[in-house]
């Protein structure tokens, strides 16, 4: 028999190849309407030109008429003719090359429908299997939740995956702190060889830009409709195992399927999977905070994506203690209490 953790990896893998295939739809679409204007002007042009071409033609016609018989002797007369042969020529050229482009970008929108057609039948498909994937994971909590070991053992790797959050927390500051020493290195180095601006005098310093204001308190929207609290923040005791565990965050009552979104705008710096946290998403939020919501259902987002206040990041999932949403928030390497932030 499969396990949770199985299942919830597999949930993780299905959703995050979903969010995938949704970003390359969505780039195939505004490819269709780029290639779509972009046939729409040829044919705009090709049309101007045949236009032209015709006439052109038609003044060739009329000279024709006009000195039938007369031979072409005078200089201006030889020069009417040729600048007339000369457009003539010109057009049908341009003609062809409009006629070529045009169908070379009809091919190529044919291209991008299939191909996108074919995302979406992909996309479904994957979201068909997920459906199964949530109903078994489902069945497997019940399962453990009516056995006390397999129950405490769960939770143990919620604590485990706690911990690893506070790693990656970590990781995340020194690797911002290491960007920004090197920022200012490379700055340093270039005020040493920039030269100065008047002969003689001393390099101006660059203006310091002042950093990204942080969050006051109650001033943060909640991360879901739902403003009640399953589990709050610190030390508390399982009623089921008697155990005393550690909440790095607080757990948010959510129906499962309830939207999750971005409390700031900031940039997606990690989307993973936990056990016991479930799929996880963490936005920095460039003034030294970061969020972190788990026990997500599904993702909406991926790594290295910009997401404003409000933006959906994920929907919510349920865990081994009830339907809920995870949420953390840090400053730094420093664990805060959500709720002295949420308004």
């Amino acid at each position: 028999m499969r396990s949770l953790s199985s299942f919830q990896r597999q949930r993780h893998q299905l959703t995050t190849f979903i969010a995938r295939l949704e970003d390359d739809v969505q780039r195939l679409q505004d490819t269709a309407r780029v290639l779509e204007q972009r046939i729409s002007s040829t044919q705009s042009a090709l049309e101007r030109a045949e236009t032209s071409w015709q006439e052109t033609a038609e003044r060739m016609r009329m000279y024709q008429r006009e000195h039938a018989g007369v031979p072409r002797a005078s200089l201006r007369t030889d020069v009417v003719f040729r600048a007339l042969t000369a457009s003539l020529s010109s057009y049908r050229a341009s003609m062809r090359s409009l006629r070529d482009s045009l169908a070379e970008q009809k091919d190529l929108l044919d291209d991008v429908t299939s191909t996108q057609q074919q995302i979406i039948t992909a996309k479904e498909r994957e979201r068909s299997t997920l459906v199964t994937t949530i109903s078994k994971s489902q069945q497997e909590l019940q399962r453990l939740r009516s056995n006390k070991e397999t129950l405490l053992a769960e939770l143990q790797k919620k604590q485990q995956s706690a911990q690893r959050v506070r790693s990656m927390i970590a990781n995340l500051v020194a690797r911002e702190r290491q960007r920004e020493d090197q920022r200012k290195r490379d700055q340093a180095r270039s005020r040493t060889t920039r030269p100065s601006r008047e002969s003689g005098s001393e390099s101006t310093k660059p203006e310091r830009t002042p950093s990204a204001p942080g969050f006051a308190r109650r001033s943060l929207p909640w991360p879901t409709p739902s403003t009640s609290l399953l589990q709050g923040y610190g030390t508390y005791r399982n009623p089921k195992t008697g155990t005393t565990l550690e909440n790095p965050g607080i757990d948010i009552r959510a129906a499962v399927g309830t939207r999750v979104a971005s409390i700031s705008k900031g940039e997606v710096s990690s989307v993973t999977w936990l056990p016991g946290f479930g799929s996880l998403v963490i936005v920095d939020h460039q003034n030294g905070f970061r969020s972190v919501y788990a026990n997500l259902a599904t993702v909406n987002v991926r790594q290295g994506s910009t997401v404003q206040q409000g933006t959906v990041v994920g929907t919510s999932g349920e865990n081994i203690d009830g339907a809920l949403v995870h949420f953390e928030l840090w400053y730094g390497r420093d664990r805060l209490n959500p709720t002295t932030y949420l308004r």
